[in-house]
């Protein structure tokens, strides 16, 4: 059974598109898995909710679940471990030219490959945790999949990539049944997903992330911002001043401090 779309068997294909992309590499595909696969996955009927998941509802995560790759269904394990497998991940070098990449253990319950959204869910803009949970070592690209058959772009939910420093929107990538975006991810690539508006239907998507053994893993890369990388914990942009002197946000300050203080000294 094939679980992704043939014509994506070699991405090196993309390379070019992928490192020119702005406001910083990456690629969109259509119809990434496999047609046949992708018309019998059945998530409507699947929900983490009812599951041993996590539950975000702030100002900058908001109606968002996530697994904690435990009681997952059968069809989205066997899309991890694809998205796992040293095959893809070699596909994923021909992309992006990173060398030496690897993936985390399909299972891995440190991470969360399974996300929901609902009515008004919402994700601030942000750059993922730096480090690969067991060795500490950079984590530099991501994937993520959109499942919702029946979703439609009016809803919102489209993923939002920024600004070198996360405080203006360059570009927004429509949330489509089984589109993938796969892009670098460096301390200087933040994103989120806007709003969603009166859906019908929960916004499912998988999300995979890849590490190098390189410590310096974007060497090869002409960017618009510092092709460094330095070790930070999930970061979020408050979007106005005033959110800076909420209590509620002090922990996001927090980090948001650390983090320009970092990106500075780099």
């Amino acid at each position: 059974m094939n679980i992704l779309n043939k014509k994506y068997d070699d991405l090196g294909i993309y390379s070019s598109d992928f490192i020119k992309s702005k406001p910083y590499p990456h690629i969109v595909l259509d119809d990434f898995l496999d047609k046949t696969f992708f018309s019998q996955l059945d998530l409507e009927n699947f929900s983490i909710k009812s599951k041993k998941g996590l539950t975000f509802d702030s100002d900058l995560e908001k109606n968002k679940w996530t697994s904690k790759n435990n009681k997952l269904s059968e069809d989205l394990n066997l899309i991890i471990n694809k998205l796992n497998s040293i095959e893809f991940v070699n596909n994923l070098h021909k992309l992006s030219k990173i060398d030496d990449l690897f993936s985390t253990k399909a299972g891995n319950t440190a991470l969360a490959n399974y996300h929901e959204m609902y009515e008004s869910g919402f994700l601030g803009t942000h750059v993922d945790h730096s480090s690969e949970p067991n060795t500490g070592l950079p984590h530099v690209l991501n994937i993520i999949l959109y499942l919702s058959k029946k979703w439609q772009t009016k809803w919102g939910g489209a993923t939002i990539f920024a600004n070198h420093n996360g405080t203006k929107v360059i570009k927004e990538i429509d949330y489509i049944p089984n589109r993938a975006v796969i892009f670098l991810h460096s301390p200087f690539t933040f994103h989120g997903v806007t709003k969603i508006q009166k859906n019908l239907v929960k916004r499912s998507s998988l999300y995979v992330d890849y590490y190098s053994n390189n410590l310096k893993p974007y060497s090869h890369l002409k960017l618009d911002f510092k092709n460094v990388w330095f070790k930070h914990p999930t970061t979020f942009i408050l979007p106005k001043f005033k959110d800076f002197f909420l209590k509620k946000n002090k922990s996001y300050l927090i980090r948001m401090i650390k983090h320009k203080i970092k990106a500075l000294l780099a």
